[in-house]
């Protein structure tokens, strides 16, 4: 019934990659969890060896090491479809019977306010030292940090994608989104503009703010830049949001547009938009005496 030739989970990985067109982090990502998977099992797992409930003894151990429910979810989430795909291919059978399911509590999302970003990038002027790019690295995060507040752009989109023809001289850039296809309108302001030309003034450049070091590397520079700058700890994804809650803030309904989401999504709501940020424009019963 399945093919005689014997592949591992993790030898699967490169197959799984070649069929899609995932983005190069997606891939590490599901590298990773292949790993760990086989890490924990003691070796190499066999995809004809793939069963629901070591798959489910799996995740509860990896959730009793203290992992986050998100965390263990997304594992859950590619360790099936690694094994969905390699059932469709024949290699195995697929999943049948019911794996450890992990639900996630809803934590409304948090975001930094327009005076803690003016904090972060008041911070970067004490940072020494050069990026490779050939900007000085206070003002190479100080531009970056500006740009994810003006456009809202998702990582990907801003380190990787955005090039600095795609910026009209008013500040304005059509870019289409790696995610989701749709193409978002952004407008960097006046003082961003003024540093972006300074920036280009000193070093010529393809993209606007190229970073080409890995992902933990920045997250680890940036983690110090937060701790640094006194604001509240938050990761990159707070500029996202702290600038579609700006937008919410000033015009209600703004946000999701400036994120670049579908007309009427809830997704904006849900996941950027922080109430606590929000809760300045409600009304609230008058003091009493």
């Amino acid at each position: 019934m399945f093919r005689s030739v014997p592949k591992t989970l993790g030898e699967f990985v490169r197959d799984y990659e070649l069929s899609r067109d995932l983005k190069p982090e997606t891939v590490r990502q599901i590298t990773m969890c292949a790993a760990l998977f086989e890490r924990w099992h003691g070796g190499p797992i066999a995809l004809v060896d793939l069963d629901e409930k070591m798959l489910s003894e799996f995740l509860l151990d990896y959730q009793r090491k203290g992992r986050t429910p998100a965390t263990v979810r997304a594992k859950r989430t590619q360790l099936l479809a690694l094994w969905r795909d390699a059932a469709d291919q024949e290699l195995c059978r697929p999943p049948t019977r019911r794996v450890r399911k992990v639900r996630v509590p809803y934590t409304p999302p948090t975001a930094w306010t327009i005076e803690e970003v003016d904090r972060l990038v008041a911070h970067c002027a004490t940072l020494q030292r050069w990026h490779p790019c050939g900007l000085r690295r206070s003002q190479w995060w100080a531009l970056a940090i500006r740009i994810a507040w003006d456009t809202g752009l998702r990582w990907q989109d801003q380190m990787e994608r955005l090039r600095v023809d795609q910026i009209t001289q008013a500040g304005y850039i059509a870019v289409p989104q790696s995610k989701t296809g749709r193409v978002v309108v952004c407008h960097l302001s006046e003082s961003t503009m003024h540093h972006l030309r300074e920036s280009l003034a000193g070093k010529s450049r393809a993209l606007a703010t190229p970073w080409n070091a890995s992902h933990e590397t920045f997250a680890a520079q940036f983690r110090r830049i937060v701790a640094g700058s006194g604001v509240r700890a938050g990761s990159w994804k707070w500029l996202r949001r702290g600038s579609a809650t700006d937008c919410e803030l000033q015009r209600p309904g703004a946000g999701s547009p400036h994120l670049g989401h579908t007309p009427g999504s809830a997704i904006a709501a849900r996941h950027y938009l922080d109430p606590a940020i929000l809760a300045q424009n409600e009304v609230n019963p008058r003091q009493l005496a």
